[in-house]
């Protein structure tokens, strides 16, 4: 059976996608259970919603490359689409970072 270009690209980012999503759902696992949390629940809700944005970050990203190879007039926003998902990253990994220096210096 012979795959065309484009339909590996499809298949290939469906991949990656599934990947990116279960390592978004870990990360956020990691943080459910975090000690902070227990002594203040707007940490919690901060996280969930952090955890919100790097998602919909991955899931933006996604559906940019795919349209984007039907569409040209698409593919420049998929750099921007690329950007916002990696500082949505940043943030969750900085906010991990940060509740366990608030545990550390308690």
């Amino acid at each position: 059976m012979k795959i065309t270009k484009t339909q590996l690209r499809k298949i290939i980012k469906e991949e990656k996608s599934k990947i990116l999503s279960e390592q978004t759902s870990r990360s956020a696992q990691n943080l459910d259970d975090h000690e902070m949390y227990a002594s203040d629940d707007e940490l919690r809700v901060l996280g969930e919603a952090i955890g919100d944005l790097e998602h919909v970050a991955i899931r933006v990203t996604d559906l940019m490359s795919e349209m984007g190879l039907r569409y040209g007039e698409l593919v420049a926003l998929g750099t921007h689409a690329r950007a916002v998902k990696n500082s949505a990253k940043e943030l969750s990994d900085t906010y991990a970072v940060k509740l366990d220096d608030m545990l550390r210096f308690r």
